[in-house]
């Protein structure tokens, strides 16, 4: 069976077939490293053999596990699926976990047509395979059965059938969605629920959120601000309800509800005006989540500046971050970042970020210091940021990383930027 599957990826991979690749598909990881710094040594690596590795790479990982740990990995390579439908179209043909996982993954992009599988595995014992019936009820005469999973006992069945409700919704399902924002035992399907609720939209949905927004944590309430602004609810009172919350002005919901107003013309001033006062005066949690969301007016420019002088290293990046894309304050913005980024820390990782995507090489060093540090996510995060400075020869050594979430998200990261 081995054989089979890499003679699949072997065909799919074509003349580059050798060195780097086989060695990738054959998840030979000792020769996959030995074979990407061979070739960067003899200059052979440059953007398309980068490219042609990691999808060897991706493709691999898509059967290289079994069980739960094979869904997962399969999960991870959602941002890049394309170049690998024709290893997740044989991943899926095994009756596992990870062929179950393939599944959902082709049908939620659009590869495989939902009618193939909705009703196939109704009754499935399997979990992970009644989730792929459950995901694939995007149809009306399908709702009646989708409606049933919504209180499946495995909670992959149960997030499979409330993702094709938000992404099909029907009427009749929001007394089932309430019931599962209210009561299912798993925050991501309370989650999708909600979102569900919210895109059903009216009178009922608007006030189920408000209910449901009393008894909520934090992170729940987030996800209710998702719900009202979904076009249905915002015009049946979301809005309403997005604005008392945005001038509470208390805490990460009121900037969150700020910066969703800001797509409303007739509201945009006030919330503009709203995540202007929790940038001068908020918790820095409350300041950098403001400062990603105003806009880049004449007005608010002295606030960004005001910020890059703040005691909260976290704060004066992401204000620093902002001032890249104003012209007369790019030079000097560049230049405060590079000393954050010679620091340690979360806000120093951001600022090499933000260097990298603005362009500037500068930052490549401590990038490149960066792919051997002891910490899986800082080594993806300075993959990232030599993937955006278009050093794909340096990031490529992460697509030979000991840590296999290193590799899949330097391989996924690569081939989403080339599609």
């Amino acid at each position: 069976m081995r054989l089979g599957w890499l003679l699949v990826l072997l065909t799919a991979a074509g003349c580059g077939s050798q060195g780097a690749v086989r060695a990738a598909l054959q998840a030979d990881l000792p020769t996959l490293k030995r074979s990407i710094a061979d070739e960067a040594s003899a200059g052979r690596l440059d953007r398309d053999r980068v490219v042609d590795i990691a999808e060897a790479v991706a493709s691999r990982e898509v059967y290289s596990e079994r069980g739960g740990q094979a869904a997962r990995r399969i999960r991870l390579l959602r941002g890049c699926s394309q170049p690998l439908l024709p290893a997740l179209e044989a991943r899926a043909e095994r009756q596992d976990e990870g062929g179950a996982e393939a599944a959902l993954l082709l049908i939620a992009t659009g590869a495989r047509r939902p009618e193939r599988y909705a009703d196939r595995y109704d009754d499935a014992d399997s979990g992970a395979w009644r989730a792929v019936s459950a995901r694939a009820s995007t149809m009306p005469q399908r709702f009646t059965q989708r409606r049933r999973y919504f209180t499946d006992p495995d909670q992959r069945v149960r997030r499979a059938a409330l993702e094709a409700a938000l992404e099909a919704p029907g009427p009749l399902d929001l007394d089932a969605m309430i019931e599962a924002a209210r009561l299912d035992p798993d925050p991501h399907a309370r989650s999708l629920a909600v979102r569900g609720i919210g895109a059903i939209g009216g009178p009922r949905a608007t006030q189920a959120l408000h209910d449901l927004w009393e008894r909520a944590e934090e992170d729940e309430r987030l996800t209710i601000l998702e719900g009202w602004r979904k076009p249905r609810t915002y015009r049946a009172g979301g809005r309403a309800a997005l604005l008392k919350v945005a001038e509470a002005g208390r805490g990460i919901t009121s900037v969150a509800a700020s910066g969703a107003l800001l797509a409303d013309p007739s509201l945009a001033p006030i919330a503009t005006t709203l995540l202007s006062q929790a940038i001068a005066d908020g918790a820095s949690d409350e300041q950098v989540l403001a400062l990603s969301m105003i806009p880049s007016e004449a007005r608010v420019l002295p606030l960004f500046v005001d910020a890059t002088r703040d005691a909260d290293p976290t704060v004066r990046v992401a204000a620093l971050e902002r001032l890249l894309d104003v012209p007369k304050e790019r030079a000097r913005a560049i230049e405060a970042l590079r000393s954050e980024a010679r620091r340690s820390g979360a806000a120093a990782e951001d600022a090499r970020a933000a260097l990298a995507f603005a362009g500037d090489a500068g930052v490549e060093p401590l990038l490149v210091k960066a792919l051997a540090s002891v910490d899986p996510s800082r080594r993806r995060s300075a993959g990232l940021g030599l993937l955006a400075l278009g050093r794909y020869g340096r990031a490529a050594v992460l697509l030979g990383d000991t840590n296999a979430d290193v590799r899949v998200a330097t391989a996924c990261s690569i081939l989403a930027a080339e599609r």
